[in-house]
């Protein structure tokens, strides 16, 4: 009899530790992407001799590498806590020489019901989970496109295509296909100036969206309180610069997008509507982009994408006279990619993007991550080698 309830303690001292880790709900993902570009000019101009342009640059780059971890717990009544944590990869650099921290990517804590899901961390806003969604183009890295369309880029100073911490999210059930998005900030410099109290210093987020079968439909708004002014954003602005510019001054933005797939071709189509405000000015751009996938007969798929920013235009309130317009600011971007699936989580590439900017445009490849001053009218055009790996 001993020697049985022996035997059962030393197996139980093996099964237990095992069923723990069965019922472990963490997940561990991330993505690894390396990204080779030769780019010809490289439309920047030498920090040592400015309004010079260099004849080629070579860089590597590894836009959106990250690694996350998440899980949930069932809590009853068919409600769900969840979390996650996701950091940057930052390892071409290494940690030497760049910054960064532990859930610096979309990370929260929520729960989840019949009623939708909140969560409060740091992450994408609605606009910028949407455009995604018709955008079909990569956001960042040399075959990059969001500076020609939510982000910065060129004239144009503002962004909305923004990952904002200290927030409070809410996204719907699906019901039919429909679904919707909703994001608040909780903390802002501004607000939290007590030389300016009266400021809103916040920055609101909402989109919906319509998916169903072959065919999606997006749209989104976002408003940033008191959050920027021509003179730059809050957190680069004096005491001084913030009281001067205003209670009441709104930068605004809204987002409109469809994909459509015939099964061997995926259209998508994307157009931004873009403001930003002081007491004395309103500064506007218009943006749009269109991308094809083309499915071919072996694991392969060519993509095309075009992208098109228009002139930057500032709009004096007083008078509503545009007499700081800046014209020709704007500019187009091209890009042809193949890309090959290797497998399941592995894809090689090689593509070609080429900006051209109008005679006053100053939009570079994101590639392009060293230089000073960007020469206006300086067209660029890259060749790229990838290699991408999900986990």
């Amino acid at each position: 009899m001993k020697r049985k309830l022996i035997a059962a303690a030393v197996a139980g001292a093996f099964v237990a530790p095992a069923a723990f880790a069965q019922s472990s709900t963490v997940q561990i993902y991330g993505l690894i992407n390396v990204e080779y570009g030769y780019a010809s000019p490289a439309n920047t101009a030498q920090t040592a001799a400015p309004g010079t342009s260099r004849s080629g640059y070579v860089a590597l780059n590894s836009g959106a590498s990250r690694i996350g971890f998440k899980g949930d717990e069932k809590l009853g009544g068919g409600m769900t806590a969840f979390w996650q944590c996701e950091s940057q990869l930052r390892f071409l650099e290494g940690t030497s020489t760049t910054t960064g921290s532990w859930c610096d990517r979309n990370s929260a804590l929520g729960l989840k019901t019949d009623f939708g899901s909140i969560y409060a961390g740091t992450w994408d806003s609605p606009m910028k989970r949407v455009s995604a969604i018709t955008r079909m183009t990569n956001e960042t890295g040399w075959m990059g496109s969001q500076q020609m369309t939510l982000s910065n880029g060129g004239a144009w100073t503002g962004s909305f295509s923004t990952r904002n911490n200290n927030t409070i999210n809410y996204d719907t059930p699906t019901f039919g296909g429909l679904s919707g998005s909703f994001q608040y900030t909780t903390k802002q410099a501004a607000k939290n100036d007590g030389l300016a109290p009266t400021k809103g210093g916040r920055q609101t987020s909402m989109s919906g969206q319509y998916v169903a079968g072959p065919m999606a439909i997006v749209g989104a708004y976002s408003v940033h309180d008191d959050d920027r002014n021509t003179a730059g954003s809050d957190t680069t602005l004096t005491a001084a610069q913030r009281l001067a510019a205003g209670n009441g001054s709104k930068d605004k933005a809204y987002f409109l997008g469809a994909t459509y797939d015939f099964g061997v071709a995926k259209l998508g189509f994307s157009y931004i509507n873009a403001e930003l405000n002081s007491t004395t000015v309103k500064t506007e751009r218009d943006a749009w982009g269109v991308a094809v996938d083309y499915k071919l007969s072996a694991p392969g798929t060519i993509r095309l994408g075009y992208n098109k920013a228009g002139d930057t235009d500032v709009t004096t309130k007083a008078t509503g006279a545009k007499t700081l317009t800046s014209a020709n600011s704007g500019a187009t971007l091209w890009q042809l990619s193949y890309n090959h699936a290797m497998s399941k989580r592995t894809t090689g590439s090689v593509g070609y993007a080429r900006i051209d900017n109008k005679s006053a445009g100053t939009y570079s490849l994101t590639g392009v991550t060293a230089g000073a001053a960007i020469n206006p009218g300086s067209d660029a055009g890259a060749f790229v080698l990838g290699l991408n790996h999900t986990f």
